[in-house]
């Protein structure tokens, strides 16, 4: 047996490239890249948001496809395994292994608990449920798919899939569980809550630490916490925006405008400076800096505003997860602008939404030594190329099996 193995973790949030072959296909395709490029001895590929795609179970097969077929992977990994969830949590798990010899995955239906991989790959998708897989959605019940993003942008509150679906694995003697995740994805309810200065917490992200609270509860009656649990997925987690336009508006010198609408709510924030040009346009659908907005979330690969990038924190989770620092830029939100040159969108404010973390036991296993190869690595996927609104994240990571 080895002392070390090297694992890549990939989280990715596909809901707004759903209805786009093309891109689909580019994402893949960089995703690969990463997992090959790296010679690891396995995989993990968690993506969400399957169901904004117009034919879900197609757009689970192209990813499957794309990256299993891919001539690198296929020579690299003998087997795989995955579930792609179309039916309920709109969230697909795929774990690529250079030998199947080693591992085994837990099936809580099994009389022996743990069941040996077969060589080649086991890809089940549309189906209700899977062998080897937990899915849960929070308590939610969904009756049918509909679109979360409305024609205008907008987002309906009542379609959008939050839960979680969760393996077990062991790997040569490990025991590892790996959690895909999707949060609430409402950076705010409504622009009252950022315009109010004390809003240290807004309603949505309180509704994500609950549903985190869930996620702990549900490893603790499955019995998992004594495993190595790595949670990678779409955390949603948001920049605290009341407190970047007050850092906005005092250095830049700049008047705050809130402008109500009929009923006396607040419905946009705009700083004027003092020759009333607008610096910052707060609405709905629309976080503005205008001039320097792209520059401003570049900027040191976005350390600038990585001090507003605590929502996590607190939860952090509360000692139960650990997180790598985030030394890149927000992975989200892009598009491409008239030039074809990648920008920041000015819809939504940008932010570190897709994560990656892990617990104690996980953190025991990685071999932390930032002087050489084997080193962590936590990153952005596909940094110079556009792949759609979200980048993936990726987590490089050798696990010492002594």
């Amino acid at each position: 047996m080895p002392e070390y193995i090297k694992q890549v973790a990939i989280t990715g949030d596909i809901s707004r490239i759903g209805t786009d072959d093309d891109l689909i296909r580019a994402w893949c395709s960089e995703v690969a890249k990463e997992i090959y490029e790296q010679k690891c001895e396995f995989a993990v590929v968690h993506v969400q948001g399957l169901h904004s795609a117009e034919n879900p179970d197609y757009a689970a097969r192209v990813i499957c496809g794309c990256i299993t077929d891919n001539p690198e992977i296929y020579r690299a990994f003998d087997s795989s395994i995955a579930f792609f969830d179309t039916k309920l949590t709109g969230l697909g798990n795929l774990y690529l292994f250079k030998n199947h010899s080693d591992v085994q995955y837990y099936d809580r239906f099994s009389s022996t608990g743990y069941i040996n991989l077969r060589t080649g790959h086991q890809h089940s998708i549309g189906v209700k449920e899977c062998d080897g897989f937990i899915q849960n959605t929070f308590g939610q019940s969904y009756t049918f798919r509909k679109d979360f993003y409305n024609d205008d942008g907008t987002r309906d509150l009542a379609n959008q899939r939050t839960g979680f679906l969760l393996a077990r694995f062991r790997i040569h003697g490990k025991e590892v569980t790996f959690v895909n995740l999707n949060l609430h994805s409402v950076p705010f309810e409504d622009v009252n809550e950022i315009a109010t200065k004390n809003a240290s917490l807004t309603k949505a992200a309180a509704k994500r630490e609950d549903q985190i609270e869930m996620l702990l509860k549900e490893l603790d009656e499955e019995g998992l916490r004594n495993d190595a649990i790595l949670v990678a997925g779409s955390f949603n987690s948001q920049l605290h925006e009341t407190d970047l336009l007050n850092y906005l508006a005092k250095t830049q010198l700049v008047q705050t405008v809130a402008k109500k609408d009929e009923d006396g709510n607040v419905e946009s924030i705009e700083h004027v400076d003092r020759h009333g040009r607008r610096t910052t346009t707060v609405e709905r659908t629309r976080f503005d800096l205008h001039s320097i907005h792209d520059w401003f979330f570049r900027l040191g690969r976005g350390q600038m505003v990585k001090r507003y990038n605590g929502e996590l924190a607190d939860v952090a989770f509360k000692g139960n997860l650990k997180e790598e620092t985030c030394f890149f830029q927000p992975s989200r939100h892009y598009e491409l602008n008239e030039k074809g040159k990648e920008e920041f969108q000015r819809t939504l404010c940008p932010a570190w939404s897709d994560r990656i973390l892990y617990n104690d036991k996980m953190n025991d296993l990685f071999r932390h030594d930032s002087f050489c190869a084997s080193g962590l690595y936590y990153g952005l996927v596909a940094e110079e190329k556009f792949v759609g609104p979200h980048k993936p994240v990726a987590l490089h990571a050798s696990i010492c099996l002594k």
